[in-house]
């Protein structure tokens, strides 16, 4: 077992189509997409960030296809990427659906990490685990993903990315600077 936080996110290539990818962000501006609010677990409040992202859960046929085919790279993480770990960590509930993420000129993420609550809704419960984290297009400028302060990971259109949804894993989206970039995320639990 590694001590290397950088082993445990894994980058898995060709996820996507480059063909879906496209289509898919050509659908985006059908639907409607709405600000992106973080739960404040300190103060019990929801917060909107000045120039953070925008989000959608929108559920065209190709859209839903990436819902699809995300099981297959968390049982390829799990069972194959680590199967040395498969006598104390081999098994998930499920993951939840399909967030698609908009970064417009001038927005970003702030850093943060992934121990969503949002996804439990008293049917569904338990301790997200992992994130999957994809990629829609390279046409636009700025945006990097950065890990750990200062480790820029280059994920790229139909690339996708699993990592430990913990403390220990906070990363941001800088600020885009041309053009608009497009990804896609889920939990695990």
């Amino acid at each position: 077992m590694s001590f290397n936080l950088r082993d445990y996110l894994k980058i898995y290539d060709d996820f996507l189509d480059l063909d879906l990818c496209e289509e898919i962000c050509k659908e985006f501006k059908e639907v409607e997409w709405r600000d992106h609010v973080y739960y404040n677990t300190r103060t019990q409040e929801k917060v909107i960030v000045d120039n953070d992202l925008s989000i959608t859960y929108a559920t065209t046929q190709n859209m839903l296809e990436v819902n699809k085919k995300i099981w297959n790279v968390v049982e390829q993480y799990i069972l194959k990427d680590f199967s040395n770990c498969s006598q104390w960590f081999n098994q998930w509930s499920g993951y939840s659906t399909v967030r698609f993420n908009r970064y417009n000129a001038d927005t970003q993420m702030l850093n943060h990490c992934d121990h969503i609550h949002s996804i439990f809704d008293g049917v569904r419960k338990g301790v997200p685990i992992l994130s999957v984290l994809g990629s829609l297009n390279n046409d636009y400028e700025g945006g990097d993903l950065i890990f750990w302060g200062n480790e820029k990971i280059n994920l790229k259109a139909g690339q996708i990315m699993v990592f430990p949804s913990n403390f220990m894993y906070p990363h941001q989206v800088k600020l885009v600077t041309k053009g608009v970039r497009y990804s896609y995320v889920s939990w695990v639990w």
